[in-house]
């Protein structure tokens, strides 16, 4: 059963789960939706686009939105993606930039203008996903991952007037496609932005010996995930016992370090079992994971060399 806070006192408080049992078994329960986000009519605006994307959507709309990225994804060669990074990542002077960069010439960009499209993207994601609440009680937590040293640049506060701008100038670099598909492409690029830069800023950053790249990313992934939580709102009765109506915060990042299901799990240790959450589980698991760890890949070993 998860604790609940006291809903005499704050009948709003968010729920934060964190053992990696009932985190997975939340991200697998269709009672649980993300939380719902306004749809304004078609404008160049991060409020349009939040509200045009398949991540804040649910239901068929979720569906459809989420086949046409995955649809997008599919005709992306991970060898070729890799290969680029590496190439662009060989004395580039903010390799973290590289994964946005190479996905955005993949996905229409000219080669030429790859860095002002991630530019605009980086300019666009602080904005893009929608404020959070913060939580003010938890269940009982394990011990969570330390906040990340470094910051990334695209981590500021948002700017609506930025991303409005950033959208606009992505969309004119990919060639100002139709609404639908403007959606689809810049909501791959935002949600790639952070993430992946953080990926492989944090796996750059790891105390690890000469490993495979791929394990170093998978361990980076649990040890230090960029994406540390993610927000549900229950529409019924969830998992454990969750009412109707709350919110609920699942904690990856402590998720990751349970130590009922990882061994030593403060310790980096590249060659685990790749059992984390980070990628998500369930119905909405991200459809980019194989496109994020071939891009991040390229990067850390043009770097690592």
């Amino acid at each position: 059963m998860i604790s609940q806070p006291n809903s005499a006192a704050r009948p709003a408080q968010p729920v934060v789960v964190s053992r990696y049992d009932e985190v997975r078994a939340l991200l697998a329960d269709p009672a649980l939706t993300v939380p719902a986000v306004p749809r304004p009519p078609f404008s160049l605006t991060v409020a349009w686009l939040r509200g045009a994307v398949g991540r804040f959507a649910d239901g068929p709309v979720h569906a459809a939105r989420r086949a046409a990225s995955v649809g997008v994804l599919a005709g992306l060669d991970e060898r070729a993606l890799r290969a680029e990074a590496f190439r662009r990542a060989t004395g580039h002077p903010s390799p973290e930039l590289v994964p946005v960069e190479v996905l955005a010439v993949a996905l229409g960009v000219r080669a030429e203008d790859g860095a002002r499209a991630a530019q605009a993207v980086a300019a666009l994601a602080p904005a893009y996903l929608p404020p959070a609440t913060p939580p003010v009680q938890a269940a009982p937590p394990v011990q969570a991952a330390p906040p990340a040293q470094a910051i990334s640049p695209v981590q500021t506060a948002p700017d609506d007037a930025a991303a409005d701008a950033g959208l606009a100038e992505l969309s004119r670099l990919l060639g100002d496609p139709e609404p639908e598909r403007l959606a689809v492409l810049a909501g791959l690029l935002a949600q790639a932005c952070a993430a992946t830069a953080d990926l492989v800023r944090n796996a750059l950053a790891a105390d690890a010996g000469p490993c495979p790249v791929e394990d170093l990313l998978a361990e980076t992934l649990r040890h230090d995930p960029p994406v540390r939580a993610l927000r549900r709102v229950a529409v019924r009765q969830a998992a454990g016992g969750v009412p109707a109506g709350t919110t609920v915060l699942l904690d990856v990042a402590a998720a990751n370090r349970d130590p009922h299901v990882f061994d030593d799990p403060d310790r980096f240790r590249p060659g685990r079992s790749p059992r984390h959450l980070t990628f998500g589980a369930g119905p909405r698991p991200c459809p980019a994971e194989r496109i994020a760890l071939a891009l991040a890949a390229g990067v850390v070993e043009a770097v690592r060399r």
